[in-house]
């Protein structure tokens, strides 16, 4: 293959989910315009906001080839003990601090026994999942709980200049998660731990204070997710988030180009992954799809993601080795 011919397809896979977006975009407005008419593209939008923070917090763990199975369930606990604090008179800004602080706290340790106790993510996380499922029901202890908080309802129920305020506060998170991927040493060191731990051991990185902090900023994405999830939907169940939020987040990680064995994935990919998951799941509603099969079809999205993933990785290595 020619050196021309060779950069126009890295390109192309490097592009590889915004293209995907533009032509899924495309099929479904041949299909059924009103899948992607003015209005309901502003809603797509705007359900992918949970799961696109969610997503950046499954890319930082990917990044370094870990996984976190708890996030899920972990907005689910986050929201109800969030709610529940502000249920019990505690004050919204208290509240999200208590509840940010736990996120951290558990991915702390998830981290913790991942780095020096040597078990791996998936054992740990999936541990840390059933864990917090029991916790959920636990705390929730009252059922249902109903908040009318207006910063909240600002925030996840409200428009300005007729888009929803979720989008703007989702925004804001991605543009920081862009500086704190692209422009500070934890980024670098991230990128680095995922592509070959022994040489970023070798290169000074601490390893293992460096897995224990990149899962404490995944317990803070799952703070900010669960604080999203309880703006937009007041009233407040165990039910919340779950396995199937978790499900979308980690097919939109991997949708949007990142890679399961680590070292490769970016904010901005997770984010696309998160909208083409989220018109996805539009499409299969309005083409009536029975709502206790959607999880079937994102499981077989996720696998013909894995699979894109591991081709796309392996023609890359090949790429490479032919420009050398």
């Amino acid at each position: 293959m020619q050196a021309p011919a060779r950069d126009r397809l890295r390109k192309a896979l490097d592009f590889a989910p915004l293209i995907l977006l533009v032509v899924l975009t495309a099929l479904f407005a041949a299909i059924d315009p009103r899948i992607v008419s003015g209005e309901s593209l502003v809603n797509i939008v705007a359900q992918a906001t949970p799961i696109a923070i969610l997503a950046i917090g499954a890319l930082i763990v990917l990044l370094t080839a870990g996984i976190d199975l708890s996030a899920g369930v972990g907005v689910a606990f986050c929201a109800v003990f969030m709610a529940s604090l502000i249920d019990a008179g505690l004050g919204l800004p208290l509240a999200l601090a208590c509840g940010m602080a736990a996120m951290i706290a558990i991915g702390m340790l998830n981290g913790w026994v991942i780095a020096y106790l040597k078990i791996p993510a998936f054992v740990t996380t999936l541990a840390a999942m059933v864990a917090l499922q029991g916790a959920t029901l636990a705390v929730a202890s009252k059922g249902v709980l109903v908040l009318k908080q207006p910063v909240l309802k600002f925030v996840g129920i409200d428009r300005s200049f007729g888009i929803s305020n979720s989008i703007f506060a989702t925004a804001i998170v991605v543009v920081l998660a862009l500086i704190l991927m692209r422009r500070t040493r934890f980024g670098l060191r991230t990128y680095a731990l995922g592509s070959d731990p022994a040489a970023a051991e070798l290169a000074g990185i601490p390893v293992k204070s460096h897995t224990i902090l990149v899962y404490a900023v995944s317990g803070l994405f799952v703070f900010l997710t669960a604080a999203l999830m309880i703006s937009r939907v007041p009233v407040v169940t165990p039910n919340i988030g779950g396995s199937s939020l978790l499900l979308d987040a980690i097919a939109a990680a991997v949708i949007g180009g990142t890679s399961i064995f680590g070292g490769r994935g970016t904010v901005t990919g997770a984010v696309i992954g998160a909208i083409i998951v989220s018109l996805l799941t539009t499409a299969l509603r309005v083409f009536g799809v029975d709502p206790s099969s959607l999880d079937l079809y994102k499981g077989l999205i996720i696998m013909v993601a894995l699979l894109a993933d591991s081709g796309m990785t392996r023609l890359k290595t090949e790429l490479d080795g032919v420009a050398r």
